[in-house]
């Protein structure tokens, strides 16, 4: 399963307010439906199964502070990464993955 990660930009242009990102693909909107659109339009008519993870941007039990930091500060030198620091960067957003599950089965209980 893929999993697509909308994200905030901190861009001053209303046209590209939000990033959708799946694996090497990431696609800007102006909403968070305009970059999923965009995302999902490339895949054609085989659009895997997919979750879709809308950050929030919130340190709290699950994901900390300290963790978000680095994860921003990884993501906007990207391209630019030493193996290592992709590692350090899947790491990070695995754990924000599990972030989420951990809130979600918090919710459903």
């Amino acid at each position: 399963m893929s999993t697509i990660s909308i994200q905030t930009e901190d861009s001053r242009s209303p046209k590209h307010r939000y990033r959708a990102i799946a694996g090497g693909r990431q696609y800007f909107g102006a909403t968070m439906g305009q970059a999923l659109d965009a995302l999902t339009a490339d895949w054609g008519g085989a659009v895997p199964e997919a979750a879709i993870l809308i950050q929030r941007f919130e340190p709290d039990e699950f994901f900390t502070e300290a963790q978000q930091f680095r994860k921003q500060e990884l993501m906007s030198r990207r391209a630019k990464l030493s193996p290592a620091e992709r590692a350090e960067l899947e790491a990070i957003l695995d754990a924000e993955l599990d972030a989420t599950v951990a809130r979600t089965d918090r919710l459903v209980r």
